[in-house]
């Protein structure tokens, strides 16, 4: 059997110890990056993809926004002044409320009964078929924003003494259906593609 020399022995005994120093080293660095992560959490995102192309609408729902004058950007500064109930005695009030109602039955008249067929027309015109549903979207949404427009118009067209009551109303009508064939016009110019209807149907 052969003798070990125990130089051979000490050196590695030497070697070992400092390896195991090195390892304990590491671990203590290890150790405090460790501490640090659980004191600070982070969320760290290198990169995201979207992949638009595989988004699809299974259904349209909600409210559909179409302003009534997109291309005039300062009729909402004066929207939002028409809002504001004018200081004015219970006479004028009631003939601003009955002025307000004829010129709503109008204009609800010509939602039901003529801007079905306009919506049609600016369709064909702007090669953009919509389906029914959609179609009834747009007339809805309109509906819900006539009487502001219809506040603006009665606040900002003041009535001839020349005419009735009833053609003022009239005259603030056409003005509104005006905004009504503006807003659907544009909004036909610009529909999304998914909102556009099967025109093989």
């Amino acid at each position: 059997m052969k003798q070990s020399n125990p130089q051979n022995w000490y050196g590695y005994l030497q070697q070992q110890a400092t390896q195991i120093q090195r390892l304990e080293r590491q671990i203590a660095i290890l150790q405090s990056e460790l501490n640090q992560l659980k004191e600070n959490p982070g969320t760290r995102i290198d990169r995201i993809e979207y992949k638009f192309d595989q988004l699809k609408i299974e259904r349209l729902d909600g409210t559909l926004n179409i302003g009534l004058n997109p291309a005039d950007p300062d009729n909402v500064e004066n929207f939002e002044i028409a809002q504001q109930q004018p200081d004015i005695g219970t006479l004028q009030q009631e003939l601003g409320s009955q002025l307000m109602q004829q010129t709503r039955q109008i204009v609800d008249a010509y939602l039901n009964e003529e801007t079905p067929l306009l919506l049609e027309q600016l369709e064909d015109r702007y090669d953009s078929k919509i389906d029914d549903t959609n179609r009834q979207h747009i007339i809805e949404d309109i509906r819900k924003q006539i009487d502001s427009r219809i506040r603006y118009y009665v606040k900002h067209v003041k009535p001839d003494d020349s005419i009735s009551p009833r053609e003022h109303a009239e005259r603030l009508a056409d003005y509104v259906k005006q905004d009504i064939a503006r807003a659907i016009e544009h909004f036909l110019q610009s529909i999304p593609d998914e909102m556009k209807g099967d025109e093989n149907e």
